[in-house]
């Protein structure tokens, strides 16, 4: 993950051969450098996919399509929404449709949030990635796109008890904290205690806030989830805004059925 949180988000995913951005909410100069710290030319991005309008998913999207010729897929309600001045090449996702970019497939599928928005499964040759970030509540629909992903990027947003004090107004906490706002530290360990399925192997902490909670107390809350549930063979990565997270292999895990034919993948996850 190249960035996650409210100062900007993207992540890398790739097979090796294709290369895929979703979101892109850093700036392009920012975006450019942290791509090539990982040795990936910006024009060597085949795609872009939005999970939602909100800037810091998006802003340096359209300069990145408009340099580089990357087409940039969203729904036709987040493109709307957005009005993505500048964005040269579009594509129109919908929801529960594949989208196929080399040997990665990208299912988008609807998440609560307070603006229309997606997550993704997206299916490779070494299991599944599960991306949900900006999600107010795990319904039980999102639910059952994400609790077999082998590697699950979701968010662990704030702790109920550090949000109730905090400093924002009460209308802001109130949107944070319902089911069309973030997730919690606790909502998501209810998740892995209860219907977190064998084939998950790593589970990526996604838009920590910096104000409502701590990278320290979000991941002890998901592994306390785990150790209750008897996983023990789930590994727990908390990403961050300021730099990236180290590449995650799918390939360092035991063998598990593919969904499809191809390479060994890599997430490299921007936050």
């Amino acid at each position: 993950m190249l960035a996650s949180g409210s100062a900007g988000n993207a992540t890398l995913v790739s097979d090796g051969t294709s290369r895929v951005l979703i979101d892109a909410g850093l700036s392009y100069r920012e975006l450019t450098r942290r791509l090539l710290r990982l040795d990936v030319d910006p024009a060597a991005v085949d795609a872009v996919f939005i999970t939602h309008a909100h800037g810091d998913h998006t802003r340096g999207a359209a300069l990145l399509s408009r340099r580089h010729g990357v087409p940039v897929h969203a729904t036709a309600a987040i493109r709307s929404e957005w009005g993505a001045p500048g964005v040269d090449v579009w594509r129109t996702l919908r929801p529960g449709r594949s989208r196929t970019v080399g040997g990665l497939r990208f299912v988008p599928f609807e998440i609560p949030h307070d603006t229309a928005a997606v997550g993704f499964r997206v299916e490779t040759a070494e299991g599944a990635i599960g991306y949900a970030t900006d999600v107010g509540a795990l319904t039980p629909p999102v639910a059952a796109r994400l609790r077999d992903c082998r590697v699950l990027v979701i968010e662990s947003n704030h702790a109920a008890e550090l949000l109730r004090v905090s400093p924002y107004a009460r209308s802001t906490r109130e949107r944070i904290a319902s089911a069309e706002g973030h997730l919690s530290n606790e909502a998501l360990a209810a998740f892995v205690r209860e219907e977190l399925a064998d084939a998950v192997r790593c589970i990526v902490l996604a838009h920590v806030s910096r104000v409502n909670n701590l990278p320290e107390l979000a991941e002890m809350t998901c592994r306390e989830a785990l150790r209750a549930s008897g996983r023990h063979d789930v590994e727990v990565v908390v990403a961050r805004q300021d730099r990236p997270t180290e590449t995650i292999d799918l390939g360092a895990w035991p063998t598990v059925p593919a969904p499809l034919a191809g390479r060994a993948q890599q997430v490299a996850l921007p936050f």
